[in-house]
Protein backbone atom coordinates (compact mmCIF):
# COMPACT_ATOMS: atom_id res chain seq x y z
CA UNK A 1 0.00 0.00 0.00
CA UNK A 2 1.13 3.27 -0.80
CA UNK A 3 0.67 6.04 1.50
CA UNK A 4 1.00 10.06 0.41
CA UNK A 5 1.24 12.11 3.53
CA UNK A 6 1.67 16.17 2.55
CA UNK A 7 2.68 18.39 5.11
CA UNK A 8 -0.21 20.74 4.59
CA UNK A 9 -3.16 19.98 2.17
CA UNK A 10 -3.31 24.37 1.41
CA UNK A 11 -0.67 25.63 -1.13
CA UNK A 12 -0.77 29.30 0.45
CA UNK A 13 0.54 31.82 -2.44
CA UNK A 14 1.23 35.87 -1.02
CA UNK A 15 0.69 38.78 -3.45
CA UNK A 16 -0.93 38.81 -7.30
CA UNK A 17 0.12 36.26 -9.78
CA UNK A 18 2.14 38.94 -11.70
CA UNK A 19 4.36 39.33 -8.73
CA UNK A 20 4.06 36.34 -6.42
CA UNK A 21 6.57 34.17 -5.55
CA UNK A 22 7.01 30.88 -5.60
CA UNK A 23 6.53 28.45 -2.33
CA UNK A 24 7.41 24.96 -1.79
CA UNK A 25 5.35 22.14 -0.74
CA UNK A 26 6.72 18.72 0.91
CA UNK A 27 5.61 15.88 2.67
CA UNK A 28 6.24 11.88 2.95
CA UNK A 29 5.48 8.86 0.97
CA UNK A 30 5.36 5.76 3.08
CA UNK A 31 5.20 2.32 1.31
CA UNK A 32 3.81 -0.28 3.66
CA UNK A 33 5.09 -4.00 2.97
CA UNK A 34 5.71 -6.76 5.26
CA UNK A 35 9.54 -6.36 4.05
CA UNK A 36 11.75 -4.08 2.17
CA UNK A 37 11.25 -3.64 -1.56
CA UNK A 38 13.29 -2.50 -4.18
CA UNK A 39 11.79 0.34 -5.56
CA UNK A 40 12.84 1.24 -8.84
CA UNK A 41 10.80 4.75 -9.00
CA UNK A 42 8.67 7.35 -7.21
CA UNK A 43 7.76 10.87 -8.72
CA UNK A 44 5.14 13.00 -6.79
CA UNK A 45 3.29 15.45 -9.37
CA UNK A 46 0.49 18.32 -8.30
CA UNK A 47 -1.49 18.29 -11.15
CA UNK A 48 -5.70 19.44 -11.78
CA UNK A 49 -7.85 17.61 -10.67
CA UNK A 50 -9.83 15.22 -13.19
CA UNK A 51 -13.32 15.88 -13.91
CA UNK A 52 -16.21 13.83 -12.19
CA UNK A 53 -18.64 12.42 -14.72
CA UNK A 54 -21.61 12.67 -12.10
CA UNK A 55 -20.40 16.59 -12.22
CA UNK A 56 -21.19 18.79 -15.28
CA UNK A 57 -18.56 21.06 -14.45
CA UNK A 58 -15.54 21.59 -16.66
CA UNK A 59 -11.83 22.05 -15.47
CA UNK A 60 -9.92 24.56 -16.67
CA UNK A 61 -6.80 24.80 -14.83
CA UNK A 62 -3.86 26.09 -17.25
CA UNK A 63 -1.71 23.93 -14.98
CA UNK A 64 -0.50 20.75 -16.59
CA UNK A 65 1.57 19.40 -13.89
CA UNK A 66 4.68 19.97 -11.41
CA UNK A 67 7.00 16.91 -11.27
CA UNK A 68 9.33 16.21 -8.61
CA UNK A 69 11.57 13.20 -8.72
CA UNK A 70 11.79 11.21 -5.79
CA UNK A 71 13.22 7.67 -6.59
CA UNK A 72 15.06 7.26 -10.08
CA UNK A 73 16.47 4.09 -11.39
CA UNK A 74 16.53 2.68 -8.04
CA UNK A 75 18.63 5.88 -6.08
CA UNK A 76 17.04 8.58 -4.01
CA UNK A 77 16.87 11.65 -5.56
CA UNK A 78 19.59 14.35 -4.35
CA UNK A 79 16.20 16.37 -3.22
CA UNK A 80 14.32 13.64 -1.39
CA UNK A 81 15.68 11.99 1.50
CA UNK A 82 15.30 7.93 2.13
CA UNK A 83 14.39 6.66 5.22
CA UNK A 84 15.34 3.20 6.01
CA UNK A 85 12.67 0.03 6.14
CA UNK A 86 11.36 -0.13 9.56
CA UNK A 87 10.02 -3.50 10.51
CA UNK A 88 7.73 -1.74 13.84
CA UNK A 89 5.34 0.28 11.18
CA UNK A 90 6.54 -2.43 8.29
CA UNK A 91 6.99 0.51 6.04
CA UNK A 92 9.47 2.43 4.19
CA UNK A 93 9.19 6.10 3.73
CA UNK A 94 10.72 9.27 1.88
CA UNK A 95 10.99 13.00 1.94
CA UNK A 96 9.78 15.11 -1.16
CA UNK A 97 9.96 18.53 -1.47
CA UNK A 98 8.87 20.51 -4.22
CA UNK A 99 8.18 24.28 -5.79
CA UNK A 100 4.74 25.69 -7.22
CA UNK A 101 4.98 28.74 -9.33
CA UNK A 102 3.57 31.63 -7.96
CA UNK A 103 1.13 32.53 -10.82
CA UNK A 104 -1.48 29.36 -11.15
CA UNK A 105 -5.14 29.98 -10.53
CA UNK A 106 -6.47 29.30 -7.30
CA UNK A 107 -9.19 26.83 -6.52
CA UNK A 108 -12.32 27.32 -6.97
CA UNK A 109 -15.86 25.38 -7.93
CA UNK A 110 -18.66 26.63 -9.80
CA UNK A 111 -21.82 25.00 -11.09
CA UNK A 112 -20.35 25.32 -14.19
CA UNK A 113 -16.36 25.18 -14.11
CA UNK A 114 -13.52 24.00 -11.45
CA UNK A 115 -10.01 24.65 -10.61
CA UNK A 116 -8.85 21.98 -8.68
CA UNK A 117 -5.36 20.11 -7.94
CA UNK A 118 -3.91 16.79 -6.45
CA UNK A 119 -1.41 15.40 -4.92
CA UNK A 120 -0.47 12.10 -6.64
CA UNK A 121 2.38 9.99 -5.91
CA UNK A 122 3.78 6.83 -8.57
CA UNK A 123 6.17 4.13 -7.47
CA UNK A 124 7.54 1.71 -9.26
CA UNK A 125 8.36 -1.59 -8.05
CA UNK A 126 9.89 -5.22 -9.01
CA UNK A 127 7.37 -7.32 -9.92
CA UNK A 128 6.59 -10.99 -8.33
CA UNK A 129 4.95 -12.21 -11.21
CA UNK A 130 7.06 -13.48 -14.54
CA UNK A 131 5.09 -11.77 -16.59
CA UNK A 132 4.47 -8.20 -15.18
CA UNK A 133 7.63 -6.32 -15.67
CA UNK A 134 7.06 -3.96 -12.43
CA UNK A 135 4.33 -3.17 -9.69
CA UNK A 136 2.80 0.38 -10.09
CA UNK A 137 1.05 1.88 -7.26
CA UNK A 138 -0.65 5.20 -7.02
CA UNK A 139 -1.74 7.65 -4.14
CA UNK A 140 -3.56 10.81 -4.41
CA UNK A 141 -4.48 13.68 -2.20
CA UNK A 142 -6.30 16.69 -2.42
CA UNK A 143 -4.92 20.03 -2.39
CA UNK A 144 -6.27 23.44 -2.52
CA UNK A 145 -4.34 26.76 -3.97
CA UNK A 146 -5.04 29.73 -1.97
CA UNK A 147 -3.94 33.32 -2.10
CA UNK A 148 -3.55 36.31 0.28
CA UNK A 149 -2.28 39.41 -0.27
CA UNK A 150 0.94 40.04 0.60
CA UNK A 151 1.92 41.30 4.20
CA UNK A 152 3.81 45.11 2.87
CA UNK A 153 0.69 45.27 0.80
CA UNK A 154 -1.85 47.85 1.11
CA UNK A 155 -4.66 45.50 1.01
CA UNK A 156 -3.02 43.67 4.35
CA UNK A 157 -3.86 46.76 5.91
CA UNK A 158 -7.33 47.65 4.63
CA UNK A 159 -8.38 44.34 5.14
CA UNK A 160 -7.98 43.85 9.00
CA UNK A 161 -9.90 47.66 9.72
CA UNK A 162 -13.04 47.09 10.39
CA UNK A 163 -16.16 48.02 8.32
CA UNK A 164 -19.16 50.60 8.32
CA UNK A 165 -21.54 51.63 5.47
CA UNK A 166 -24.99 53.38 5.88
CA UNK A 167 -27.79 54.20 3.50
CA UNK A 168 -30.81 55.77 3.83
CA UNK A 169 -34.24 53.92 2.25
CA UNK A 170 -36.54 56.68 0.74
CA UNK A 171 -35.18 59.09 3.21
CA UNK A 172 -37.55 57.28 5.65
CA UNK A 173 -34.89 55.30 8.04
CA UNK A 174 -31.12 55.02 7.67
CA UNK A 175 -29.45 51.67 7.80
CA UNK A 176 -26.11 50.90 9.23
CA UNK A 177 -24.07 47.56 8.63
CA UNK A 178 -20.92 47.15 10.73
CA UNK A 179 -18.54 44.50 10.33
CA UNK A 180 -15.10 44.25 12.66
CA UNK A 181 -13.08 43.19 9.73
CA UNK A 182 -13.29 42.54 6.30
CA UNK A 183 -12.13 39.11 6.46
CA UNK A 184 -14.36 36.13 7.61
CA UNK A 185 -13.12 32.44 8.41
CA UNK A 186 -14.88 29.32 7.42
CA UNK A 187 -16.45 26.85 9.34
CA UNK A 188 -16.84 29.31 12.28
CA UNK A 189 -19.29 31.82 13.52
CA UNK A 190 -18.49 35.37 12.35
CA UNK A 191 -19.99 38.44 15.04
CA UNK A 192 -21.82 41.18 12.97
CA UNK A 193 -24.11 44.19 13.29
CA UNK A 194 -26.44 47.06 12.11
CA UNK A 195 -28.20 49.80 13.14
CA UNK A 196 -31.52 51.48 12.74
CA UNK A 197 -32.23 54.86 12.73
CA UNK A 198 -35.62 56.56 12.06
CA UNK A 199 -35.50 59.49 9.59
CA UNK A 200 -39.34 60.51 9.74
CA UNK A 201 -42.81 59.13 12.24
CA UNK A 202 -44.79 55.87 11.50
CA UNK A 203 -42.63 53.28 10.37
CA UNK A 204 -42.50 49.82 12.10
CA UNK A 205 -39.86 47.14 12.35
CA UNK A 206 -40.77 43.79 11.40
CA UNK A 207 -37.90 41.57 10.92
CA UNK A 208 -34.38 42.08 10.52
CA UNK A 209 -31.36 39.91 9.57
CA UNK A 210 -28.10 39.16 8.02
CA UNK A 211 -26.83 37.32 5.15
CA UNK A 212 -23.71 37.14 2.79
CA UNK A 213 -23.99 36.33 -0.87
CA UNK A 214 -21.92 35.00 -3.21
CA UNK A 215 -21.08 36.49 -6.71
CA UNK A 216 -19.16 34.19 -9.12
CA UNK A 217 -18.43 34.63 -12.99
CA UNK A 218 -17.13 32.04 -15.18
CA UNK A 219 -16.29 31.71 -18.47
CA UNK A 220 -19.32 30.08 -19.31
CA UNK A 221 -21.74 32.05 -17.57
CA UNK A 222 -24.19 33.83 -19.80
CA UNK A 223 -23.20 37.47 -20.77
CA UNK A 224 -25.97 39.91 -19.73
CA UNK A 225 -25.91 43.67 -18.76
CA UNK A 226 -27.66 43.12 -15.92
CA UNK A 227 -25.84 43.19 -12.83
CA UNK A 228 -25.72 39.38 -11.19
CA UNK A 229 -28.35 38.91 -8.25
CA UNK A 230 -25.77 36.43 -6.36
CA UNK A 231 -26.40 33.41 -4.14
CA UNK A 232 -26.87 33.23 -0.19
CA UNK A 233 -24.61 31.37 1.19
CA UNK A 234 -25.45 31.76 4.84
CA UNK A 235 -28.53 33.79 6.63
CA UNK A 236 -29.64 34.52 10.23
CA UNK A 237 -32.77 36.74 10.79
CA UNK A 238 -35.99 36.80 12.66
CA UNK A 239 -39.15 38.43 13.39
CA UNK A 240 -39.05 41.85 15.68
CA UNK A 241 -41.74 41.71 18.49
CA UNK A 242 -42.14 43.92 21.94
CA UNK A 243 -42.79 40.91 24.06
CA UNK A 244 -39.69 38.55 22.81
CA UNK A 245 -36.82 41.81 22.42
CA UNK A 246 -34.98 40.64 25.22
CA UNK A 247 -34.25 37.15 23.75
CA UNK A 248 -31.83 36.10 20.80
CA UNK A 249 -33.65 34.10 18.61
CA UNK A 250 -31.95 32.50 15.69
CA UNK A 251 -28.51 34.14 16.20
CA UNK A 252 -30.02 37.52 15.98
CA UNK A 253 -30.18 39.81 18.73
CA UNK A 254 -32.22 43.36 19.16
CA UNK A 255 -31.47 46.26 21.37
CA UNK A 256 -33.28 49.31 21.79
CA UNK A 257 -32.36 52.11 24.78
CA UNK A 258 -36.44 52.80 25.74
CA UNK A 259 -38.09 48.90 25.16
CA UNK A 260 -41.70 49.26 23.83
CA UNK A 261 -44.98 48.09 25.84
CA UNK A 262 -45.18 44.48 26.21
CA UNK A 263 -48.65 45.11 26.53
CA UNK A 264 -49.08 45.70 22.68
CA UNK A 265 -50.31 43.09 20.54
CA UNK A 266 -49.15 44.40 16.88
CA UNK A 267 -46.45 42.36 15.33
CA UNK A 268 -43.14 44.61 15.28
CA UNK A 269 -41.95 47.57 17.54
CA UNK A 270 -42.30 51.19 16.29
CA UNK A 271 -38.89 53.47 15.12
CA UNK A 272 -38.82 56.40 17.10
CA UNK A 273 -35.26 55.58 18.43
CA UNK A 274 -32.32 54.08 17.62
CA UNK A 275 -32.46 50.54 17.08
CA UNK A 276 -29.32 47.83 17.27
CA UNK A 277 -28.85 44.60 15.80
CA UNK A 278 -26.49 41.95 16.33
CA UNK A 279 -26.21 38.53 14.66
CA UNK A 280 -23.86 35.55 14.15
CA UNK A 281 -23.89 34.08 10.99
CA UNK A 282 -21.82 30.59 10.53
CA UNK A 283 -19.44 30.46 7.69
CA UNK A 284 -19.94 27.43 6.06
CA UNK A 285 -16.55 25.25 4.89
CA UNK A 286 -14.67 26.66 2.48
CA UNK A 287 -14.96 24.97 -0.97
CA UNK A 288 -18.35 22.98 -0.31
CA UNK A 289 -20.92 26.15 0.44
CA UNK A 290 -18.46 29.16 -0.59
CA UNK A 291 -15.70 30.00 -1.99
CA UNK A 292 -12.63 32.10 -1.53
CA UNK A 293 -12.43 35.39 -2.72
CA UNK A 294 -10.90 35.37 -6.16
CA UNK A 295 -10.03 39.18 -8.32
CA UNK A 296 -8.06 37.89 -10.86
CA UNK A 297 -8.24 34.70 -13.11
CA UNK A 298 -10.72 32.74 -15.20
CA UNK A 299 -13.12 32.38 -12.84
CA UNK A 300 -13.67 35.69 -9.94
CA UNK A 301 -15.80 35.48 -6.86
CA UNK A 302 -16.50 37.86 -4.40
CA UNK A 303 -19.08 38.28 -1.77
CA UNK A 304 -21.16 41.31 -0.03
CA UNK A 305 -22.60 41.25 3.68
CA UNK A 306 -26.03 42.30 3.76
CA UNK A 307 -27.86 43.86 6.90
CA UNK A 308 -32.26 44.03 5.81
CA UNK A 309 -34.86 44.69 7.48
CA UNK A 310 -38.81 45.09 7.02
CA UNK A 311 -40.43 47.65 8.01
CA UNK A 312 -44.27 49.11 7.36
CA UNK A 313 -46.17 52.30 7.58
CA UNK A 314 -47.67 52.89 11.17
Amino acid sequence: KLVLIPDSKEIVLHGTPRDARCTMISGRVLLQSRAARIVNSLVVRLRPKQEDLLNPAMSIASLSEITCTVVKDGRAAPTSEEMPFSPRTCSQEWRFSMGIPGNICETVFSPSAFIGYQLVAELRTSSVVQWAPFCKLVAAVPISVKRAPAADSALTAIASESVSVAAKWRDRIELTAIAASRIVHDSRPSQFSGVVRPLIKGMRLLRAGFEIREFIEGPFDSSSSAPPRGNTVTRCSRDINAGTLDMCQDGVCVKMEYPPSTVERRSGVIIDQEIQISGTLWIPRAYHEIQYDIAIGPIRVSHELVFAVSVVDE
